[in-house]
């Protein structure tokens, strides 16, 4: 067999258009050596596979590498420097026609370290961030099929591909994940300093920056949780399985699990309905305030009242504060543009 590195980087060079006629013609003759055609297949499927997929039959997958072969020899016939346009439409109509034959379901004559590598070079991976601004939620779908809602005032980084042994995302804020299930490629959330790994489940993560501490929420599924210290040397790990919550200190990097059996509000909270059981108000007004792009202020004597009920964020602001006001046993005064809770539950 030739080298096979020399072989793909021209090959690449080809679908760049950076080919002269004389390097078209040793691409020629590296693919008339029987033992190179396998790594024909793996050069062409790392090209195709983004847009097409479907089963082949021997016939035609033979077919399909006589039909790229023709179209280099067309190419070296008219001339590479007097017909670029020409041979761009001619390799561009052959590598459609094969994109429909060339996934081989199961096959042994795909070389997959070739395919990664080469799939690699002609589409890098790049990083995406979504941004949600307060008051504003979004839904994001992974190239995988994994479903990710944004809170309000968060931001995610991802890759607009996952490739690798680890499906790996970025998370500052909070969000709810529907993880596509696939043993074989973990998925990884990075906030702060937790880590968050999943296989295929449901659970939301609440990490900004600003709060006391980090939480992590299990509907279905088991998940990991791991803490790290400043110099990210982890510390400890968690397993966390359907209504059970781990909670990371921002300050001591502790970290802790607990059994939390109203799980399943975190269905509800993905869409902006918002349940309390027992939260410090405080809690539940950076939450309002996040929802709404609107300060909101607490007297002395409201701070430490504790809130349980469930509001509803697609509401107007002034009708879910009168609600927790009411909670609480407080009143709502709106002054130079800011809500005000005053009085509450010490009196």
């Amino acid at each position: 067999m030739n080298n096979p590195s020399l072989i793909v980087e021209l090959f690449v060079k080809y679908l760049q258009d950076q080919c002269s006629v004389d390097e078209v013609k040793q691409l020629l003759k590296y693919f008339e050596i029987e033992e190179n055609e396998e790594i024909l297949r793996s050069l062409i499927r790392a090209e195709l596979d983004f847009t097409h997929q479907g089963e082949i039959t021997n016939s035609k997958e033979d077919a399909a590498l006589l039909k790229v072969k023709s179209a280099l020899i067309i190419e070296i016939k008219q001339g590479l420097e007097q017909h670029r346009f020409k041979r761009s439409a001619v390799i561009s109509k052959w590598l459609k026609i094969c994109a429909v034959w060339l996934v081989l379901a199961g096959s042994g004559l795909l070389i997959d370290h070739f395919y990664a590598d080469i799939k690699s070079y002609l589409h890098p991976v790049k990083l995406m961030t979504i941004v949600t601004r307060p008051g504003e939620r979004k839904l994001l779908t992974l190239s995988d099929g994994t479903k990710i809602w944004l809170s309000p005032s968060s931001s995610l980084e991802y890759p607009d591909q996952l490739k690798g042994n680890l499906r790996e995302v970025k998370l500052e804020g909070e969000a709810f994940f529907e993880v596509a299930k696939d043993k074989k490629h973990p998925f990884v959330i990075h906030s702060g300093r937790m880590d968050t790994r999943v296989v295929g489940t449901s659970f939301n993560i609440q990490s900004y920056k600003a709060q006391i501490s980090a939480t992590v929420t299990v509907v279905t599924g088991i998940v990991k949780v791991s803490a790290f210290n400043a110099a990210h040397v982890k510390q400890k790990d968690v397993m966390l399985r359907p209504n059970q919550r781990s909670e990371f200190e921002q300050k001591d990097g502790s970290l802790t699990s607990m059994d939390y059996p109203n799980a399943t509000q975190m269905l509800k909270r993905k869409n902006g309905i918002l349940n309390y059981d027992g939260a410090p108000v405080q809690e539940v007004v950076a939450d309002f305030s996040r929802y709404y792009n609107l300060p909101v202020s607490i007297e002395s004597k409201s701070k430490g009242c504790l809130c349980y009920g469930e509001f509803d964020t697609n509401r107007p602001l002034n009708i879910v504060l009168e609600q927790l006001a009411a909670a609480i046993n407080a009143k709502v005064i709106f002054q130079k543009g800011e809500y005000i809770l005053k009085g509450g539950c010490e009196e």
